[in-house]
């Protein structure tokens, strides 16, 4: 039995592998693909503003074909998790700040919430639903 503190920490390195898989959408895509299939679970659901993406080739597909295609490069920087742990299912928000090159444009910053939730599985936490909210 893993402590509460354990679980935290996994949660958030789960999440951490998330945002590093994003990053390096643009730079070497297969990578990151196989990065998300370890943080996804197979049902996984996904709400980036668009309808709902529903299951883990889904959620991989959006993220490394249209938010690949959008920027040269990207760095996620999430902090001051709220994460609440019930058993073997957990819900976590994170304040996310993402500075990015646009292919062909500028620098940006995007700034937003990450609302998640997460389950244990027998290979550890895995992300069941993310969703990402825009601040404007």
């Amino acid at each position: 039995m893993t402590s509460l503190a354990d679980d935290i920490v996994a949660i958030q390195n789960v999440k951490a592998r998330y945002c590093y898989a994003v990053d390096r959408l643009a730079e070497d895509p297969e990578a990151a693909r196989k990065v998300l299939d370890e943080v996804f679970l197979p049902g996984a659901i996904g709400h980036y503003g668009t309808d709902p993406l529903v299951g883990a080739d889904a959620l991989a597909e959006f993220l490394c074909v249209a938010i690949a295609a959008n920027s040269e490069w990207r760095v996620h920087m999430i902090h001051t998790p709220l994460i609440a742990v019930d058993g073997d299912t957990a819900h976590a928000g994170w304040t996310v700040m993402v500075h990015l090159k646009r292919r062909g444009g500028p620098v940006d910053i995007l700034i937003g919430r990450y609302s998640d939730s997460f389950r244990r599985t027998p290979e550890g936490w895995r992300i069941a639903s993310v969703r990402f909210e825009r601040q404007e």
